[in-house]
């Protein structure tokens, strides 16, 4: 009967396994000693795979397949344009595929993201006790690790005492001294021995593999998102009859400051918004020894930070049961009249980042700004609807996860890079280009510098004339050396890359070097 009974769960535990080390196997013949490439495209395929075979297709949930959709195409741009961006998507993506795949009735990034860390935190648990768990019940094998199991604590607590007491005591030192040295130098030659930079990089695919392909604590993250809702519920709360009376009813109290607050701000806001769009929006000119540089560096981030301050104020505010209140009308209002002031101001600081790139050129930060301004407009525009339709901070966070998560995997579609270096190399104003930023991108921009030598020797030529320079390579000749040892650093490179680093951003990258310089 023992043997019948124990037959599922040597069949429940034989699938993973073979799962892990099949993935694991893969993980280190795809990436040690390599770099980023088709490795990556290849791995996530493997991944996926292992899960639709534990789940199937009818299994994953629509998060599930979105995430995975997003997976291949995070992917797919490692391949093409091998970037830091995708390599990110990549690994964020498919963290979220298998958090979605163990747990299909998840529907928020946060909480995937909690059961996809789970997953690795628990897994070296999980193998502990999986290898009790293998053995029958009646074997010495069996018996064995549980002695060694209870063994290991008090074993390793005695080590950390001894060195204690010898650390504290010279005669128990000098004592102790020729068995512990001893035993230290045959523990480092066992590690020096057996566990090696690629046994390390293996358990650590292990690690990570398992993470993915196992369901770890099953139910525990989505028991803790079923709690959470989209719409708010009103909450009674009733205070002790033994409570001291309160002079105001504590809703309408908390109402009356509000109205304060927000009348205030919004007669605050509605000056700056009048001077923006009459200076910004319209016209916009660089005045004589303005600094437009501090205009958007700290201008542009203080007034972001007053957006989200803004926005936190707002959730205070309509964190309850004020959602519910009788006269929480008025204040409805100017928590509306605030989230369009402030929409208004985004489209300010928008249109800062737009003049500055105008007369400075692409960088990535100047990017990166318009991004995060993107989703902070996102999130007003999220916020409103929280306030009209009282929305919880459950459908904040999951909503504004999915737009974020949306945004890392369409920036992951361009190549930044060549992007910047094409849009710079055209720009009007070429005494105010950062040159040095060419020799900080990709290789990928190589051919274009090369192609380019003049109109970056020109853009030299016209910043050496300013007034202010903080641009440091001026020497044509020096950026062409610059260029020369990247090039041969690059074309080493290729030619030792192994299979698993091939991009297409590489071979067309060779491709036309070699044109050039054949």
């Amino acid at each position: 009967m023992s043997a019948v009974a124990s037959i599922p769960s040597v069949r429940q535990f034989a699938l993973p396994v073979a799962l892990v080390a099949l993935t694991t196997f893969v993980f280190d013949l795809l990436f040690w000693q390599s770099a980023a490439g088709i490795n990556f495209l290849l791995f996530n395929a493997v991944v996926n795979g292992a899960l639709l075979v534990r789940y199937g297709w009818a299994g994953f949930s629509a998060p599930a397949r979105w995430a995975l959709l997003a997976n291949g195409l995070a992917g797919c741009m490692v391949v093409v344009h091998d970037s830091v961006i995708a390599i990110i998507a990549s690994v964020v993506s498919l963290i979220a595929v298998a958090a979605f795949a163990h747990e299909p009735r998840l529907r928020s990034l946060f909480y995937a993201a909690i059961q996809g860390a789970t997953g690795f935190l628990v897994t070296p648990v999980n193998a502990v006790t999986g290898i009790a768990l293998a053995a029958p019940s009646t074997s010495t094998t069996r018996q064995g690790w549980r002695w060694i199991r209870l063994g290991v604590l008090p074993v390793l607590l005695l080590l950390l005492f001894t060195q204690l007491y010898r650390a504290g005591n010279p005669k128990f030192h000098a004592l102790t001294a020729g068995f512990m040295d001893g035993l230290f130098n045959a523990i480092g030659e066992f590690f020096e021995r057996f566990l090696t930079a690629h046994t390390l990089f293996v358990l650590f695919g292990a690690v990570l593999c398992a993470g993915l392909v196992l369901h770890a604590a099953p139910g525990a993250v989505r028991r803790l998102e079923e709690g959470s809702t989209d719409i708010l519920v009103r909450t009674r709360l009733r205070r002790p009859s033994w409570s001291y009376a309160l002079a105001m009813n504590p809703l309408e109290r908390e109402r009356r400051m509000g109205l304060i607050l927000l009348i205030a701000v919004n007669a605050l806001l509605a000056v700056v918004n009048v001077i923006d769009i009459d200076w910004v929006w319209f016209g916009f000119e660089v005045p004589t020894e303005f600094s437009l540089k501090q205009f958007v560096h700290e201008g542009t981030w203080m007034l972001i930070i007053s957006i989200l301050l803004s926005m936190v104020i707002l959730m205070y505010l309509f964190r309850w049961n004020l959602n519910f209140y009788a006269r929480s009308k008025g204040l409805r209002l100017l928590a509306f009249a605030w989230v369009v002031q402030n929409f208004i101001l985004g489209v300010s600081v928008f249109l800062r980042n737009y003049h500055y790139i105008s007369f400075h050129g692409l960088a990535y930060k100047r990017i990166g700004v318009i991004v995060f301004l993107l989703l902070v407009l996102v999130g007003l525009v999220t916020l409103f609807i929280k306030i009209k339709g009282r929305k919880s901070f459950f459908y904040l966070a999951r909503v504004n996860a999915w737009a974020a998560f949306t945004a890392m995997i369409l920036l992951s579609t361009i190549d930044w890079d060549s992007t910047i270096v094409r849009y710079n190399l055209a720009h009007w104003n070429q005494g105010e280009i950062d040159v040095d930023n060419y020799l900080e991108m990709s290789d990928k921009v190589l051919p274009l510098l090369y192609a380019d030598l003049d109109v970056v020797e020109a853009q030299m030529a016209k910043h050496s004339q300013n007034q202010v320079r903080w641009v440091e390579t001026l020497s044509p000749e020096a950026f062409k050396r610059t260029l020369d040892v990247r090039r041969e650093r690059f074309q080493q490179r290729y030619a030792e890359a192994h299979w698993q680093e091939w991009t297409v951003a590489d071979t067309r990258t060779a491709a036309a070097l070699e044109a050039t310089y054949h």
